[in-house]
């Protein structure tokens, strides 16, 4: 496990995950720490809220996604979609800083 990412941080974004039936969790990271989370929850008119299943492979498997999703990033953003209780897509959004730059303006070329 990643030295930044703590056991309660990952008992929350699991907690997010297994409460939503459809939605994503987001996940913001700056400086390799994950520093936010931002969770929406659809709600579909007409389906019953589905819910994940509580297995203990889920657990691992959740965890395991979430570390290799957020795992080399500085900065960026992790989204999780979920359907019908299950994560169905990981998106990665990694952004990189950019120091100062030459050769914009026609300096130092």
């Amino acid at each position: 496990m990643s030295k930044d990412i703590t056991e309660e941080v990952l008992a929350l974004i699991e907690q997010a995950i297994k409460e939503i039936g459809f939605g994503s969790v987001t996940l913001v990271l700056q400086d390799a720490r994950i520093i936010q989370m931002e969770k929406l929850e659809k709600i579909r008119f007409g389906e019953k809220p589905a819910k994940c299943v509580n297995k203990p492979a889920d657990a691992g498997s959740c965890k395991t996604r979430v570390l290799q999703a957020v795992s080399g990033m500085e900065y960026g953003k992790v989204a999780i979609q979920i359907q019908s209780g299950q994560i169905m897509q990981v998106e990665r959004t990694e952004k990189y800083r950019v120091g100062k730059l030459t050769g914009l303006n026609g300096d130092g070329i």
